[in-house]
């Protein structure tokens, strides 16, 4: 198996807490996002896991990819239906190669 690092995109996870009864409506919303990779619904304390792919190349200089899940974080929360989200950044990834 051909593990690599993933250095090109930058994948942050963001739980998501709907109003009752949005789930459907709120992930459709959340998935016309641009950096919007998945939205998957699940169960506990938050209601969707959303996926965001980002990428650093062609951005200013000093833009860090915090900086970026910030924004895009801005964005989810803004939409009609979450009440509340909750960010993970990951300091390193690993994926396995292959298509």
């Amino acid at each position: 198996m051909d593990i690599r690092e993933m250095k090109d995109v930058h994948r942050i996870f963001v739980f998501v807490d709907t109003e009752m009864g949005q789930d459907l409506e709120t992930m459709k919303r959340i998935l016309s996002l641009e950096q919007v990779k998945d939205v998957h619904l699940v169960s506990g304390q938050y209601d969707l896991l959303v996926v965001l792919e980002l990428n650093i190349h062609g951005t200013a200089i000093f833009t860090s990819i915090q900086e970026l899940a910030q924004t895009a974080v801005q964005k989810i929360r803004k939409i009609d239906g979450v009440r509340d989200t909750s960010t993970i950044v990951p300091f390193l990834s690993l994926t396995k190669g292959g298509n």
